[in-house]
Parts: C-alpha cells; sequence; structure tokens
C-alpha cells in the first residue's frame, strides 16, 4: 500500500473514532438465560460478510447489558445461538429492549437452524414516534400493502400516477419525521419500484439516483436498489461495455485499471466511486464463469484490496477474496479446540501432526448421518495409521451428544461437541448434515465437500496415503 493511502486511511480511522458516539442495549431476555446476547453488522453488501460489534451474557434473571460506539447508523442484527432478529442502531442511542426467545433453551433442536432459522422477538420498551425501528417498520407495512394492492398497474401498466399518489401518502404519513437515514431509506425503496416497474429510462433513473448522490453503505434500501440497478449490468445490460472489453481486462492484462477504463465507456459509470463499485461487483458475479481465470479475478481483488482510495472498497475486496477462496483447494483449515463427551480437548493442529484428518459433521438425531459414521470402523482400521477420523456433533445440548456417545460404543474413533459455537460452524460452512471436510497433512483443505465413507472416500485415501508412501 502507498504511503499516502496509509496515511489517509489513518485519519479517516481518527476521524471515525472522534466522531463514534456510546450506544447502549440493555433489558430482558425471556428464555434466553445463560446465553449470550451479541450484535453483527454486515460488513459489506456483496459478500454478506457478518462483523461483530458487541455482546453481553443474558444472566439468570434474564437481564443483559453491553455497549460499543458507532458514528454511522445501520442495520444490525441481534442474535443467540442461530435466533436472530434485524435492528436498526442510531449512534448516541440508549435502547431498552424485551426480548423473546421460546427456543433458545429448547433441548427439542431436530430442525437444521440453517434451513430452518429462528426469529427473535423484540420490543423496544423506551420506543417514541419518531424512533428508527418503529418508523421503518411501519413505512414497510404501508409499503408492502401498496405492492401486493398495485404489482398488475405498476408491473403490467406502468402507471406511474399510482406510484406518485402513494409517494403524497408516504409524505403525510410521516411529516413528522426528520431522520435523514429514514428519508432516504424512503427515497431508495420508491427508486426501486421505478426501476422494476420501468416507469423510466436506466439514464433517467440513474441520473435522479445515483450521478451526483453520496453512495450510501450503510442504508439498506439504497444498498438493494444499487444491487438491483447493477444486478449483471457489466455482462448483460450496458451496451457500451463488451464481453472482449471483459475478456481483455481480466484474462489478457489482467488489471484492475484496465476494466476500471473499460467501465468508463459508459456514461452511467463516469462517477469513480460507483464504477470502482460496480467493477467490484461484476468481478464477484464473473468468478464463477469458465470463461474468466479465477487467480486474475482474485489478483484483481488484492490490488483493490491494497490500492483503493476507498476503504468500503478495500473491505469488501478482502472479503470477497474471503468468500470465494473459503475451504477451497489448498487453503488453511480452520483451527479449532472442541471437547469430546469425557471432556478432553482437542485442536486441529494436534490432530493433524502427520496425518491426514477427515471432519464428520453430524447430530444425533440426524438417521443418513449414523449411517455413514457406522462405516467409518473399517476405514479406521485400513488407514487409522495415515488418517484421524473425527466426528463433531452440532447437537444444541452436550448431555443430548454426551448419552448417545455414552450408549453408542460402536463409534471407535474421535467424537467432539461443537461447543455451541456458531462461528467455528461457520467457518467450516455447515448448513447441512451430514457434513464433509478432508484436511491434509499440512493443514490445508484436500476436498470440501469431501467424499461420503458410503461412495468414494476409500478409493480417495487409498491414492493420498498409497502417494505419501
Amino acid at each position: 500500500m502507498k504511503k499516502t493511502s496509509i496515511i489517509c486511511s489513518f485519519f479517516l480511522l481518527l476521524n471515525c473514532l472522534l466522531l463514534a458516539q456510546n450506544v447502549l442495549i440493555k433489558g430482558i431476555a425471556t428464555g434466553a438465560e445463560g446465553k449470550t446476547l451479541s450484535l453483527y453488522k454486515l460488513s459489506d453488501p456483496y459478500t454478506q460478510t457478518q462483523l461483530k460489534l458487541a455482546s453481553g451474557e443474558i444472566d439468570s434473571a434474564g437481564k443483559f447489558s453491553f455497549s460499543f460506539k458507532t458514528d454511522l447508523t445501520f442495520l444490525g442484527y441481534l442474535k443467540i445461538g442461530f435466533s436472530q432478529a434485524p435492528f436498526y442502531v442510531e449512534p448516541g442511542k440508549t435502547y431498552d429492549l424485551s426480548i423473546s426467545c421460546s427456543d433458545c433453551n429448547s433441548s427439542d433442536d431436530k430442525t437444521n437452524p440453517y434451513l430452518n432459522p429462528k426469529q427473535l422477538s423484540i420490543f423496544i420498551i423506551n420506543s417514541d414516534s419518531t424512533e428508527l425501528n418503529n418508523i421503518v417498520n411501519r413505512f414497510d407495512d404501508l409499503y408492502d400493502d401498496f405492492i401486493l394492492k398495485h404489482y398488475e398497474s405498476l408491473l403490467k401498466h406502468r402507471k406511474k400516477p399510482v406510484l406518485d399518489t402513494f409517494r403524497l401518502i408516504v409524505d403525510k404519513h410521516f411529516s413528522f419525521v426528520n431522520n435523514e437515514y429514514f428519508k432516504n431509506f424512503v427515497k431508495y425503496r420508491f427508486a426501486t419500484i421505478e426501476f422494476i416497474a420501468k416507469l423510466a429510462g436506466n439514464e433517467i433513473i440513474a441520473k435522479k439516483y445515483i450521478l451526483k448522490q453520496p453512495v450510501l453503505y450503510n442504508n439498506t434500501a439504497y444498498l438493494e436498489f444499487f444491487d438491483e440497478f447493477f444486478n449483471n449490468y457489466v455482462t448483460s445490460v450496458s451496451n457500451k461495455i463488451t464481453k472482449n472489453d471483459l475478456y481483455n481486462a481480466v484474462n489478457l492484462e489482467k488489471s484492475f485499471l484496465t476494466l476500471m477504463d473499460s467501465l468508463g465507456k459508459d456514461s452511467i459509470l463516469r462517477n469513480e466511486v460507483v464504477r470502482e463499485l460496480v467493477a467490484l461487483k461484476c468481478l464477484g458475479e464473473i468468478y464463477y464463469d469458465k470463461d474468466y481465470n479465477k487467480q486474475s479475478i482474485l489478483d484483481m481483488l488484492k490490488y483493490v484490496a491494497e490500492n483503493s482510495k476507498f476503504t468500503q472498497h478495500r473491505q469488501i475486496a478482502e472479503n470477497y477474496i474471503k468468500l470465494l477462496t473459503k475451504l477451497t483447494i489448498g487453503t488453511k483449515a480452520p483451527d479449532f479446540s472442541l471437547k469430546d463427551f469425557q471432556g478432553t480437548s482437542y485442536s486441529l493442529s494436534e490432530l493433524n501432526k502427520d496425518k491426514y484428518v477427515y471432519l464428520i459433521f453430524w447430530t444425533t438425531w440426524c438417521v443418513p448421518c449414523i449411517a455413514e459414521m457406522e462405516l467409518i470402523g473399517k476405514l479406521k482400521t485400513k488407514y487409522g495409521t495415515k488418517v484421524e477420523f473425527v466426528g463433531i456433533s452440532t447437537d444444541k445440548e452436550f448431555l443430548t451428544y454426551y448419552y448417545f456417545m455414552k450408549k453408542n460404543k460402536t463409534f471407535d474413533f474421535i467424537t467432539l461437541h461443537w461447543g455451541n459455537n456458531t462461528e467455528f460452524l461457520d467457518n467450516y460452512n455447515v448448513k447441512t448434515y451430514p457434513n464433509f471436510v478432508l484436511i491434509g497433512t499440512d493443514g490445508k483443505i484436500v476436498q470440501y465437500p469431501a467424499d461420503t465413507p458410503s461412495t468414494y472416500l476409500d478409493a480417495l485415501l487409498f491414492n493420498l496415503t498409497k502417494i505419501k508412501n
């Protein structure tokens, strides 16, 4: 990174720290006693990477309290385990919350939390008519009702007066509100309707909502509109940028600056900030397209991460690199330290010494999981000196896993409990069960998702251990 960029980043960070205000979140979480309440926000709009900002323990009476500093209004996510709820946060505010989580301490966990997510019920005790969560929810109710009633007249018949009438209703309904975030939120919700219903051409909509307008990185309505407007824009929408331009920039020149020059041929992308943001979006969209070189795309993202003048864009590029290379062959497997049913701790670095490590993510109620694990015995007999087989139970309650292991003596390989660490499951992208990962002797990913014991795992391990011998 250039020296000037480092100096600019320093002063930008210093300015943010000086402007940051304290936010206090407190209250009672019924049904979640003994758990942890955490607040997350999206690190960027493209990769949906979540960043934990703060957390607090919920005591035996259900009380919690924690604080942090921020200089921006943003949409956060309050989480207890896998249960969560969206929550808007404003600098300098105190939020007194009443949270209900009927599932948090339930031992009945025979559902996949990723496929069947639970919603926290949140009530803001000290809310008033101007509180952001309150007015956004009220606007969303009006908005959803409007779309439901006028969907056909807008999308089929493009009746702009219908939208103009609704705009007047919203202005009157929220005339008392002087919240800048909310005003922009409403503005870009209308922008999305105008674009989707094609009530104006792209050039007109761009002039009205994008050109000479600030990029609102923390406003959800702006980001949704921006994403909709520029969805596959470079590859399919713009008639000024050709596939040859893109192919040349990515595959031949392998240059982000060349890509930026090509995008600059489109008048809608003359703004440097918007153009660079669209270029990042484009690289993410074409990464899995067989016509483009993956390594070249990663190198271009790395260039942005190290050289962009815009802090948010450097973060987006970094997040894209992590997302696109996550659990790919040759990347470092995330380390962990977990306990078995007898309380002995194991870390990946310990298990990985001179051995391949085969991870099986499972639950006691998952019939296919148990069926696969019953096949491990023969594989361990055959490859046990070269491969460490490790089952990781994701049962919600440790005791469920404990009693299952005490009862089932047939599993003679290491089994661990995930310790209710949602970040650990996210690190291994565990969305379904069973889930398999094969890690090499060097601690790097060999295969993800890995072959299963019931299919080709035997042949895979034979070839790997044979090569090693």
